[in-house]
Order: C-alpha cells, then sequence, then structure tokens
C-alpha cells in the first residue's frame, strides 16, 4: 500500500511542472549480452540467463526550443529471472529478484512514413534490488518506430544497456538487449 502511495506522490509532483506533458509507458524485456566483473575472482564471463521484466511510467515534457524532444522522469519495476543460477547472490547477498528503478528519460522523434515516427529513446538512473540499501547505475539507448493512433503513439524499441551491480567494493556489469513495448499518451 505504501509503493502506491509513493507512486501516486511521485505522479503529482511531477504532473505539476508544466501545463501540458506526456505520460509514456513502457514493457520491457531485457535478454543477457554479456556480463563482467573485476572484483569477484571466480566470476563466470558466460552466464547468460540473468534476463529481466520491466515496466516503467515516465513524465515527459517537451524541450522549449526543441518540440520534437522531450525528456522527464521515470519510475520503474523491474523483476529478474534465474537469479539463483547466477552469481549475483556472490556480489550482494540480500539481492532480491524484483526491485525498483528512477532516474531520466529522453525521447527524440522525427517524422518517418506513413503517419509514423522514428524515435530514440535513452533511460539514465538508478536501481535497486536490495530494499533501497545500495543504487546501482543504469543506462539504456534504444532506437524504434512509433505510430499515432488517434492521441496514442504505440512504440516498438530495440537498442543496448548496460546495468552495473555494486555494493562492498565489488562491482559487475551485465549488458542487455532490451526489447520494448510502449505507449505515450498527451495531456
Amino acid at each position: 500500500m505504501a509503493k502506491n502511495k509513493i507512486l501516486l506522490l511521485f505522479l503529482i509532483l511531477f504532473s505539476f511542472f508544466g501545463f501540458s506533458f506526456n505520460l509514456f509507458t513502457i514493457g520491457t524485456y531485457g535478454i543477457t549480452s554479456s556480463s563482467t566483473s573485476l572484483d569477484i575472482n571466480t566470476w563466470d564471463e558466460n552466464f547468460k540467463d540473468f534476463n529481466y521484466y520491466s515496466f516503467k511510467i515516465a513524465i515527459m515534457y517537451p524541450a522549449e526550443d526543441s518540440p520534437e524532444m522531450l525528456f522527464g522522469p521515470y519510475f520503474g519495476y523491474i523483476i529478474y529471472d534465474n537469479l539463483d543460477k547466477t552469481q549475483m547472490k556472490d556480489l550482494n547477498a540480500i539481492i532480491e529478484s524484483a526491485g525498483y528503478e528512477f532516474g531520466i528519460a529522453t525521447l527524440y522523434n522525427t517524422e518517418f512514413l506513413f503517419n509514423s515516427k522514428f524515435n530514440v529513446l535513452a533511460f539514465g538512473g538508478v536501481h535497486t534490488e536490495d530494499q533501497f540499501q545500495s543504487l546501482s547505475t543504469s543506462i539504456s539507448i534504444n532506437l524504434g518506430i512509433s505510430y499515432k493512433i488517434s492521441s496514442f503513439n504505440l512504440s516498438l524499441f530495440a537498442g543496448y544497456e548496460s546495468r552495473y551491480f555494486s555494493t562492498d567494493n565489488k562491482m559487475a556489469t551485465i549488458n542487455y538487449f532490451p526489447v520494448s513495448l510502449g505507449m505515450e499518451v498527451l495531456f
């Protein structure tokens, strides 16, 4: 219940910063590409099964000088596959298979073909899987196509993402190929 109140407060606070904004929701499946850790000597760089599902909500505002550019804060929920079959517990003993993420989203779009747009979507922020005891960064760049239906933009994205997991001076980097479906609504 408290989590719902935090999300509602987050949406209310950021909706006061502008008269017009876009609400952007995006669901993502991240496919593990590679992983590295210089801090764990027995790290298996070949593990491939730490995929994830995430759902993000972003409040996007158009830039004053460039209306095809939108930016704003996002909040997300993430669920990881196969946590027990990876070495992530060696990195962080209290890591859980679900967590939160938040940061800044940027969307650039330009006209394409037949009422569609070419998009570049970037996320930069932090994620936590251990009850906010540590925050680790993530960076994601995606390319996609969106199609306008009435006041909705439906989008399909694919890209590259690096997630950094750290605690107690140990760090691992896991790279993903995220595939996402999104919907944008103008308010």
